[in-house]
């Protein structure tokens, strides 16, 4: 399964995928610009496999709602709430939230979509997962999965749950480094292991690597992507998984930066995965695919080929046609489950704002670039319109939750107001947020705090009048925080996870 550079299939890139026989495309932001872009894309791509004689493209994507989302601007209403997020709306709202994706997804043309996440967040330092996950209880998370598993596949979307044998308790972004997880088979049984059982009885197609090393384990000292004890004993010979395994991307740093990327795309082949996702640029993927060829002899490809076309042939299914009364019941669906899922950490002893404030201040909190897995949608310039039609004397400001800058203009804003929001992202892994967050609550005793992120955020705040967890922050959830402040909506989200 291979990336493409941008939104069209051009000349070249259709003969190299030919030439190469790819089985899939694993979709980004840089491919999709619009819904119709994105539906001719894909249409082209599977009248070219059609053409020549290959199977169908398995066409995937990262679509888990919240801060990993890959839609186009004109398909922000249907980018769900986060997972964490949806669990604290509630049980079903993870079904509804699920079955809207996956619709929306059938009319792209896409049929398969990496998520759900089946990490327990049990480190809430962790800076690759969050509010990914459902939450932290293996029990509760394994039935979220199951939940989440069964919605898409009765809409006929493939889910890829992820991120096998589990992502959760790291301190290190796979992205930028190799995480290294310490814990037993025991530990690994209980914990971790339990949502991706409930996943496999669900009837979960696909499974997705991590990238983690766990030395009291691999006696290798292979990361679980490239590791035959757990792509293979573990999870095909003792857990009796059947369906495709898919590598991470393999351009990550956890693999990249120890392992040539060919070098690395044969190694998780040969430890038991189906499908590599070596990405990068096509000279680097080409390299990867002409690798698998040299070592044809040494890999078991009849087996992976065979469970790849019984995912194919169920399904590559044609795109759904339009239809507009779904599309606007599918949106209001999302609103309904980001209304739910705010949710009110403690004591509200402010609440609901009045939109007679004489001076209110907002001072929202910008991460620029958050994530590798994200796509650099920003939050602010919609809280700012919202909040503004409301207040029209409204001072919204903006300072870099990595680097905050003009401080003395902050907390003199915040001495004056009538009323202070602040929305802090990340706050608790960057000190400088989190010293900063103190100075103005100190200067404004008025004050919301929003975790537009990680809910572990309001613990740098107990003292606040509000504080309010949002679990991410999509266009839905956005709305549905203005609504909340102003009393529109009743609060009545539940925490998935332990604030301190």
């Amino acid at each position: 399964m291979l990336a493409l550079d941008g939104p069209e299939l051009d000349d070249a890139t259709a003969r190299f995928l030919v030439e190469m026989r790819v089985g899939g495309i694993c979709l980004f932001g840089r491919n999709i610009t619009s819904a119709e872009q994105v539906t001719q894309l894909t249409r082209d791509l599977q009248d070219l496999a059609a053409r020549h004689g290959l199977p169908p493209l398995l066409i995937s994507i990262d679509e888990e709602g919240g801060r990993v989302s890959r839609m186009p601007a004109d398909g922000q209403d249907w980018i769900t709430p986060s997972q964490m997020a949806q669990a604290a709306a509630g049980d079903d709202a993870i079904g509804v939230a699920a079955g809207i994706v996956a619709r929306r997804l059938r009319k792209l043309g896409i049929n398969m979509d990496f998520t759900p996440v089946a990490d327990l967040n049990n480190n809430p330092a962790n800076p690759a997962i969050g509010t990914r996950s459902f939450g932290t209880d293996p029990e509760t998370v394994a039935r979220r999965v199951a939940i989440a598993v069964r919605a898409y596949l009765a809409e006929n979307i493939a889910p890829c749950v992820k991120h096998f044998p589990g992502h959760g308790d790291t301190a290190v972004d796979s992205h930028l480094g190799l995480p290294v997880v310490y814990h037993n088979r025991a530990h690994l049984d209980r914990f971790e292991l339990a949502p991706f059982r409930a996943a496999f009885a669900a009837g979960v197609p696909a499974l997705m690597s991590a990238h983690i090393l766990y030395p009291q384990l691999e006696p290798s000292n292979l990361p679980a992507t490239l590791s035959p004890l757990f792509l293979t004993r573990l999870l095909r010979e003792e857990l009796g998984y059947t369906g495709i395994v898919f590598s991470d991307a393999l351009n990550m740093d956890a693999i990249a930066q120890y392992y040539p990327r060919p070098d690395a795309t044969v190694m998780t082949l040969k430890a038991g995965a189906d499908i590599a996702l070596p990405l990068g640029d096509m000279a680097t993927q080409q390299a990867c695919l002409e690798r698998i060829v040299e070592r044809a002899d040494e890999l078991d490809l009849d087996t992976s080929l065979a469970r790849i076309l019984a995912v194919k042939e169920k399904f590559a299914l044609p795109p759904l046609p339009a239809d507009p009364d779904r599309e606007r019941a599918d949106a209001r669906l999302a609103a309904e489950v980001a209304c739910r899922s705010v949710t009110l950490v403690g004591k509200n002893s402010l609440l609901p704002l009045s939109g007679a404030e004489a001076r209110p201040v907002v001072v929202d909190f910008e991460l620029p670039v958050a994530s590798f897995v994200e796509e650099g949608r920003r939050a602010g310039p919609l809280l700012a319109q919202l909040l503004g039609e409301r207040w029209p004397n409204l001072q919204f400001l903006t300072t870099s939750a990595l680097v905050p800058e003009n401080e003395a203009e902050l907390v003199a804003a915040a001495r004056e107001a009538s009323v202070l929001v602040v929305v802090v992202r990340n706050a608790q892994r960057v000190p400088a947020q989190a010293a900063l967050l103190e100075k103005l609550l100190a200067v404004q005793p008025r004050a919301v705090v929003v975790a537009a992120r990680d809910p572990y955020d309001l613990s740098l705040a107990p003292a606040a009048p509000v504080r309010l967890a949002l679990y991410g922050d999509p266009p839905v959830s956005v709305r549905a925080l203005v609504k909340a402040l102003f009393g529109e909506i009743t609060i009545t989200g539940q925490l998935p996870v332990k604030v301190n």
